[in-house]
């Protein structure tokens, strides 16, 4: 798993984040922690169909904190790219309380 998922992990569990592990198929790891989505890909790049509530608006951020808009279609879903480094799926305004100063 990368480091990075690891140290997110840790820090979320320490601040007393609910933890769930969601199945997203083969190759995909992925866990809820409070109101966050972590995920990443164990092999190839690949593009997945996350299905969101719609609570939004959403945001994706990676691990070096950019941040992009990213919009829930017809279907319930949003598309999230996904490589081997985790990027966190949360809504904008969980996002701005949990990076104010």
């Amino acid at each position: 798993m990368p480091g990075e998922a690891a140290y997110y992990t840790a820090s979320a569990l320490i601040d007393g984040f609910d933890y769930t592990r969601l199945d997203m198929g083969a190759d995909i790891q992925a866990a809820r922690f409070g109101e966050t989505i972590m995920l990443w890909s164990t092999g190839a790049e690949r593009e997945l169909k996350l299905p969101l509530d719609g609570k939004g608006p959403w945001v994706v951020v990676d691990v070096v904190g950019r941040v992009r808009d990213v919009a829930v279609g017809e279907d319930g879903s949003a598309p999230v790219r996904l490589t081997g480094s985790p990027v966190y799926v949360l809504t904008r305004e969980t996002y701005e309380r949990l990076t104010a100063w």
